[in-house]
């Protein structure tokens, strides 16, 4: 499924959180590292959601309607989904609140030149155009301009004209990746009910023990 998609469901909240899974407990590392796997296509891994008109307890969703219809309940993946909202989105997403999230990982910054992955340092960013934070390159109203970033590096018209299109082709890479990377997803049968929807998540705790990155 395309990312561009499953952040839709999310914001939309057809995609749902249940309260028996943790909190966001990924590290700064682990984000940085997701966006560079995402930046240079590897693989990270499979979704597996629960759809159906039964859901459990859901998190900052207290009270589902029928209006709602069949809701699609995140088992497993709902770190990188989060992290993922974080960053393309900007936004908490609508299942945490903010006092949900220990570690905040929007001041993640992207090298247009390098490609690399940093959070802000005052004394290695300031007055370094190209380092741009991550959330407004994907920002709607997005002022990021490759152009402008080459003009203020570059010397000469030549190195200008390089920088500029080696800036663009990065930043688009960057931005290319909410709409054409597909994540695996996998669903629970819809006739399932909450007592098989637990059973896998208790198989895939055991399956990630001592493993975080889910």
């Amino acid at each position: 499924m395309l990312i561009n998609e499953l952040l839709m469901d999310i914001k939309n909240r057809s995609a749902v959180l249940p309260e028996f899974q943790r909190e966001y407990v990924w590290s700064r590392d682990q984000a940085r590292e997701l966006m560079t796997s995402l930046l240079k296509k590897y693989p990270v891994g499979g979704l597996l959601f629960w759809k159906t008109n039964s859901p459990p307890d859901l998190k900052n969703f207290p009270n589902p309607t029928a209006n709602s219809g069949a809701l699609q309940v995140i088992l497993d993946g709902q770190q990188r989904l989060t992290t993922l909202y974080l960053l393309l989105e900007g936004e908490i997403p609508p299942y945490y609140t903010e006092s949900d999230i220990a570690t905040d990982i929007r001041s993640l910054y992207f090298n247009v030149e390098t490609r690399d992955f940093q959070y802000y340092q005052p004394i290695r960013m300031k007055d370094q155009p190209v380092w741009v934070k991550v959330t407004d390159c994907f920002s709607t109203d997005s002022t990021i301009d490759p152009f402008t970033i080459a003009r203020k590096v570059s010397e000469g018209e030549s190195e200008q004209n390089a920088n500029a299109s080696l800036f663009y082709s990065n930043l688009n890479d960057l931005k290319n990746i909410r709409s054409t990377t597909d994540i695996p997803l996998q669903l629970i049968p819809f006739e399932a009910d909450i007592d098989d929807a637990i059973d896998v998540f208790d198989k895939i705790l055991e399956k990630h023990k001592g493993n975080i990155n889910v």
